[in-house]
């Protein structure tokens, strides 16, 4: 597998990751996300955590920012 086949492969696993963890826990999903990352055994395992936070951030910008707006 090429570096750019292993990397789309990465950003795939991580969208379907953050999909997933949305419809499992729903507004918590990005703070579920950074919770494993610190929790995470090896450099690796806490960068796709990240990124599946990050991806949760985008997708959910709008209302995060409402809500932040709303608690402060």
């Amino acid at each position: 597998m090429s570096h750019h086949q292993h990397q789309r492969a990465l950003r795939l696993e991580i969208d379907h990751e953050a999909k997933a963890l949305m419809l499992a826990v729903g507004a918590q999903a990005y703070w579920v996300a950074r919770r494993r990352a610190e929790e995470a055994s090896s450099d690796e395992m806490a960068k796709g955590w990240t990124g599946v936070a990050a991806v949760i951030e985008r997708r959910t910008a709008k209302r995060t920012s409402l809500l932040s707006y709303l608690l402060h």
